[in-house]
């Protein structure tokens, strides 16, 4: 098994995001079509001037809540069901428990649920340990107990 390079890793990660902000757009434009708000003038409101009325403030709730189940299922989901996001899949990257079997659904949900946060959390620090780390681990694969690995070469 051979870990993964972080830039692999980054960029895998980024492509994630995209499909997540794509799969988000259309998962919530028909929830906030729904509404008689308008999202983005509830937002820029918000983050512009600080106030937000109970309707936007709603509509705010709502547009977490499902964003939030989409990530949690994509993530865990994916890393579960085949062992790689669509990111990694394109990267050519899999996610396998430190032995090298497959990864179950516990340690999907720990990575996602709790790992994530904590490498996250402090500007993204834990993320960034899988640079000096001897097997390319962040912390969320620590707290799991997961490894991303390459394809062997041969």
């Amino acid at each position: 098994m051979t870990p993964a390079r972080f830039g692999r890793r980054y960029i895998a990660f980024l492509l994630d995001i995209f499909f997540l902000e794509i799969l988000g757009v259309l998962a919530t434009v028909p929830l906030v079509n729904q509404s008689d708000q308008d999202l983005a003038k509830v937002l820029i409101r918000w983050f512009a001037m600080g106030k937000i009325s109970p309707e936007g403030a709603w509509l705010i709730t709502l547009y977490c809540l499902v964003l939030g189940l989409l990530w949690s299922m994509y993530f865990v989901g994916f890393t579960t069901a085949c062992g790689q996001t669509p990111g990694k899949r394109i990267m050519g990257l899999h996610v396998v428990n430190e032995n090298g079997t497959p990864v179950h659904w516990d340690a999907a949900a720990v990575r996602f649920f709790i790992g994530y946060p904590v490498s996250l959390l402090p500007l993204g620090l834990g993320c960034y340990w899988a640079l000096v780390d001897k097997n390319n681990q962040a912390w969320h694969d620590k707290i799991a107990g997961t490894l991303v690995i390459e394809p062997a070469t041969s």
